[in-house]
């Protein structure tokens, strides 16, 4: 049996972590088109959302990170369950799916979002994005609901994806 000399096993694991720094650095250093990535992050936050409402699950589905990483909270006032939060994008998506399989006609079936006051801070890989938000059913205008929300995005093989999602849904009133 071959013996490996101190400064051999010295180079075998100082090199790799050397190796991996710099690559670190150099994602790091990469510089960000923040324009670019604001559009394509408003682009899959957009398609959540015409998605869900289209009750489309797997276009919904595409625009999240399916990973037991993810996460999502809400707070829902007018609701006996105010809080609501799950870990892990099975446990999610298992309960939309019940709501996009049913046939009953909901109040958000014809839903109209206008977002404000967004808020986005964008690195290489990973971004959140904050706004305001009002709901107004098509065609009447009418009144839905007013929220809050927040999407922490990682961009996974070059495609962004929501792998925090969350919404404080405030008001149904005008």
């Amino acid at each position: 049996m071959k013996k490996i000399s101190f400064r051999s096993l010295l180079m075998l694991i100082i090199v790799p972590t050397l190796f991996a720094q710099c690559r670190q650095q150099e994602s790091a250093s990469k510089p960000v088109d923040i324009e670019k990535e604001k559009a394509a992050i408003l682009a899959v936050i957009k398609k959540e959302t015409e998605t869900y409402y289209a009750k489309n699950l797997e276009g919904w589905k595409s625009t999240y990170l399916q990973s037991p990483r993810f996460r999502h909270h809400a707070y829902w006032e007018g609701y006996d369950e105010k809080v609501r939060g799950y870990n892990g994008f099975d446990t999610y998506v298992a309960l939309k799916k019940q709501a996009f399989d049913t046939s009953i006609h909901w109040e958000w079936d014809n839903t109209v979002v206008e977002r404000s006051n967004e808020n986005f801070n964008i690195s290489n890989d990973m971004a959140w994005f904050t706004f305001d938000e009002v709901s107004r059913e098509k065609g009447t205008n009418k009144f839905l609901g007013k929220a809050i929300g927040e999407r922490v995005l990682e961009k996974v093989n070059g495609e962004w994806k929501n792998c925090l999602s969350g919404l404080s849904f405030l008001s149904t009133k005008g």
